[in-house]
């Protein structure tokens, strides 16, 4: 008996070792950039008669985009996010939307099989949202564990579009850690585009996005919460009842913010734009985003301005990053420190990898602001902008569906300059050797020990696995 649970323990290890060799291994060689990412961004360069946009820098801006477009939807709402939390700002976009239904919109949501299904695990709010009749929620790339190889691919894009005509795309889930107000204990600050025309058109922004949607809704997406069980019913109904009198709370202490607004007024004329993607398929990706943000960065002649949450850079994302710093261009980058940044992961592969980036030529600046920053934007000379879902990692050049948005326009360009400006301000700049230029007004945040302990602690673990970071 002894000998065979030996035996039976040896064959659980080389099975385990395996499944793990089978997930990890196909992430050793990764492929290059396609070219057609590189043609891709440079379609910037292409008009877009009766686009217009403008940035919405704030957790409530966010909502607030957010609740009109749903509110305001004649036809079809499309929601793409990460995750999906059942919290306080996840109730009241599900009521906005249980609203839009009843008055015979159809909505479709998507989000990830693995972190959006986490979320939405024991609740009643896809059940509540997925078995209306003008609903329909989908997962992409569900976890199979017969398919160890597909489960580090998650979806990691986040847009409403409504109508065909406006949407909202950026760094944003739906969830209080992106959709509050400045101070509550959840705020990650972000940021989102805002993109209107008057009428839907081919060949404009919002068509390229919904065109993009519909290929993965329809390839890599499956229904989720199409029945309601036996068991969930009563508590289901219950929560739809508590998600009406919600909406109708939302109707006044968002008045405002909900009634048609007049988009022409408050956004600029676009001259241009390219909408940056990753092949859709679960599994390695040739890193399209990654190859359309490079193109852009080695086209700069004046500026390339950067905010990403953190870096964490193989050897050819480090070498395409460092031949784009040596050109002439100014290169700034703006990231989280270890102090104010909420992914330990990142944090603790910076401990080995930070100086992958100091080296650069390019200016490097650390926030010690008040929150996290959760930013995913690069600004190009005087007239590009570029907004989404897209971190300066492994992860997203090269597991996880991404999009980012590039925009030709002096007007948002100003805008999000402005803001960067902002942010900058409440950062420091960090020297070759790991410390911090002082600037006048600004303190460096002390990292709390037991946060540093962990980061120091997971940092040689990290190391191994940064690819999946």
């Amino acid at each position: 008996m002894r000998r065979h649970r030996k035996t039976l323990r040896r064959l659980l290890g080389v099975f385990l070792a395996l499944y793990v060799a089978a997930a990890v291994v196909p992430y050793a060689a990764v492929p290059r950039g396609p070219e057609e990412a590189v043609v891709s961004a440079m379609a910037a360069r292409q008009a877009a008669s009766g686009d217009r946009a403008t940035i919405l820098p704030t957790g409530r801006q966010a909502l607030e985009a957010r609740l009109n477009l749903i509110a305001n939807a004649k036809t079809s709402l499309v929601v793409g996010t990460y995750l999906y939390a059942d919290d306080e700002s996840g109730r009241a976009i599900a009521a906005a939307l249980l609203a839009a239904a009843d008055r015979g919109v159809s909505v479709r949501v998507l989000t990830d099989g693995l972190i959006g299904a986490v979320n939405l695990l024991g609740s009643n709010l896809g059940y509540a949202l997925g078995t209306h009749p003008n609903i329909e929620v989908r997962y992409y790339n569900p976890v199979n564990l017969l398919e160890p190889w597909g489960l580090s691919a998650r979806y990691h894009e986040k847009y409403v579009i409504a109508d065909d005509r406006v949407f909202v795309l950026g760094g944003r889930n739906i969830s209080d850690e992106f959709l509050t107000q400045e101070g509550h204990p959840s705020y990650n600050y972000d940021m989102d585009v805002l993109v209107w025309r008057e009428s839907p058109a081919e060949g404009s922004a919002c068509a390229a996005l919904a065109a993009y949607f519909d290929t993965l809704w329809e390839t890599q997406c499956e229904p989720r919460f199409t029945g309601l069980p036996a068991g969930r019913r009563e508590a289901v109904e219950a929560l739809r009842g508590e998600l009406n009198a919600r909406y109708t709370a939302l109707r006044q202490s968002y008045a405002g913010a909900m009634a048609p607004v007049d988009w022409e007024a408050q956004t600029a004329p676009i001259d241009g734009f390219a909408l940056l993607y990753n092949p859709m398929e679960a599994g390695v990706k040739q890193p399209g985003v990654w190859a359309g943000l490079t193109a852009l960065m080695r086209e700069a002649r004046e500026r390339v301005w950067i905010q990403t949450p953190y870096l964490v850079l193989n050897s050819r994302m480090r070498d395409d990053l460092a031949q784009a710093a040596a050109l002439p261009a100014d290169m700034q980058i703006i990231t989280n420190s270890r102090a104010g940044g909420n992914n330990i992961v990142a944090s603790a592969d910076a401990v080995f990898h930070r100086p992958m980036v100091t080296k650069m030529e390019l200016a490097l600046y650390e926030f010690q602001g008040d929150a996290s920053m959760h930013t995913k934007t690069m600004l190009i000379d005087r007239d590009i902008s570029v907004f989404g879902s897209f971190n300066f990692d492994m992860r997203s050049a090269y597991s996880d569906t991404e999009l980012m948005l590039v925009i030709r326009s002096e007007a948002v360009n100003e805008q999000l300059e402005a803001h960067m400006r902002e942010m900058r301000a409440q950062s420091l700049r960090v020297e070759a050797d790991g410390g911090y230029v002082q600037e006048d007004g600004v303190e460096a945040l002390v990292t709390p020990w037991g946060k540093n302990l962990l980061i120091l602690l997971a940092s040689p673990l990290i190391s191994l696995v940064r690819f999946l970071v």
